[in-house]
């Protein structure tokens, strides 16, 4: 059977690799210029920051297995630091949560290595499918199945070229605008790797502590920093000029950490307007045995990394199945 696979994100990458070793001739499609999706990295000289997921959780789901036995472990850190809380910025402690891990050279590495031995077409926006027959044809290539992985909006507009719909309208976005800052001073703490607001008042939801989580995230004597600001916040200053939405984060920094953070070294911002999924639809109502042109996307399991590698897995699965 060949399949095309519209998404070279985690998901995509999931189906794709359960799809090869199952002996099927798999082709991923992705409009960007590196796999991963919204496992992305930022580099600036030294400085390197997780501008999407920040961290990887297997909690017993299958990518634990996948990344810590199957694909190469180097450069793989097991976060020893935990989250904090912060209410208004001010910080309390946490309560112990899963464990987590990251890439020294940031988590794009693990889309990275899924892809490898992939046929993986880069640089390639499917805007349009055709049918003919019982098959599907992207830039002129036949398929027996294809698996579409963007988010729902963009899923939903592929399928409407083919003159299909799934029951998927109930599902919702949010977006997080990510604003990663650069310090030469380093950090005058070290004992959380983040910071969480767990009752999304406060603009800015997330703090990551880039330096503290990995080795290697910033030059000898200074510290990367991420923030991801909330849904409300994100939605309502999704326009604001970066410049500006640097000021505002690094006088939170400032407030958290001192005077000698007023101003970072380095600084840029990456908007997010599919972030993660703030409802989702069910797999089953919208991938029904029997069909080659299944959908699996975040939107059917959740925003974080092992959720996207579950339902990649499981989308292909039911693939192989139907052979």
């Amino acid at each position: 059977m060949r399949v095309g696979i519209i998404g070279a994100g985690v998901c995509g990458l999931a189906a794709a690799r359960h799809l090869h070793r199952s002996d099927h001739d798999v082709v991923i499609f992705e409009k960007n210029s590196s796999v991963g999706g919204r496992v992305s990295v930022h580099r600036q000289g030294e400085f390197l920051w997780d501008t999407g997921a920040t961290s990887i959780a297997p909690r017993g789901k299958l990518i634990e297995t996948v990344l810590l036995e199957e694909l190469s472990t180097e450069g793989l850190v097991r976060i020893e630091k935990p989250i904090y809380l912060h209410s208004g910025l001010r910080v309390s402690q946490g309560h112990p949560g899963a464990t987590r891990y990251t890439y020294q050279t940031g988590n794009a590495t693990f889309a990275q290595r899924l892809a490898e031995g992939l046929d993986v077409r880069l640089e390639h926006n499917v805007e349009e499918i055709e049918r003919s027959n019982s098959q599907y044809q992207i830039f002129g290539e036949k398929f027996d199945a294809l698996i579409l992985t963007p988010p729902i909006p963009q899923t939903t507009l592929l399928l409407w070229h083919l003159g299909e719909s799934r029951p998927m309208a109930n599902v919702r976005y949010r977006p997080c605008l990510s604003v990663l800052l650069g310090y030469e001073n380093p950090l005058p703490i070290t004992n959380y790797h983040a910071l969480l607001d767990p009752d999304q008042i406060h603009p800015m939801t997330w703090l990551c502590l880039e330096s503290v989580k990995s080795p290697g995230r910033a030059p000898l004597g200074g510290c990367a920093i991420g923030a991801q600001l909330s849904a409300a916040y994100s939605l309502s200053q999704y326009e604001r000029d970066d410049r500006s939405l640097v000021q505002t984060v690094a006088g939170f920094v400032e407030r958290l950490y001192g005077t000698s953070f007023q101003s970072p070294a380095v600084w840029s911002v990456t908007r997010w307007k599919y972030s993660q999924p703030e409802s989702l639809a069910t797999f089953e109502n919208v991938n029904s045995a029997g069909s080659k042109l299944l959908v699996a996307s975040d939107g059917l399991a959740g925003g974080h990394i092992e959720d996207a590698f579950d339902v990649g897995t499981r989308t292909a699965e039911q693939l192989v199945e139907e052979v």
